[in-house]
Order: C-alpha cells, then structure tokens, then sequence
C-alpha cells in the first residue's frame, strides 16, 4: 500500500470508531443533543474519509459508495496489476 493510502485508510479507521462509539454512547442517551451533533459530524467526516480513500484506491465495498466516481474503479489497475501498491 503506497504511503498515502495508508493515511487515507487510517481517517477511514478512526472515522468509522467515531461513528461507532458514539453510536453505542447515543443507545444509552438518546436524548443528548451535544452527542446528537457529534453523531452528525462523525457520520459527515466518515463519508468524507471514505470518498478520498476511494478516489485514490478504489471502493471500499461493492454494494454503496458515498463517491460520486465510484465507478471509475474499472478503469484503475487491479490489485494485482499494481493498483494501491
């Protein structure tokens, strides 16, 4: 993996925790409005992380991407052509 990507992939890492942990903070606090918003940003900065991730590598998952190239993918090298080395 070149450098690069394994910073993207990091944001991608830390993002999705972020997203997580406050998910399981907000199933015992519902009603909190600071963890509300948290969730909002999380959830923001997750999309974010993944799109550049996926610009520069490729998509993350077959099924949904929030990149609008998401299909462009076809027309990078493959893994094993030398693809995110």
């Amino acid at each position: 993996m070149k450098q690069n990507s394994k910073s993207l992939m990091q944001q991608v890492y830390e993002t999705g925790f972020a997203v997580d942990d406050i998910v399981l903070y907000l199933d015992t606090h519902p009603t909190c409005q600071k963890g509300l918003k948290y969730y909002k940003e999380a959830v923001k900065n997750f999309a974010e992380a993944k799109c550049a991730y996926e610009k520069e590598c490729g998509p993350l998952q077959k099924t949904e991407s929030d990149c609008p190239d998401y299909f462009d993918w076809v027309n990078n090298p493959w893994p094993w052509e030398g693809g995110c080395d």
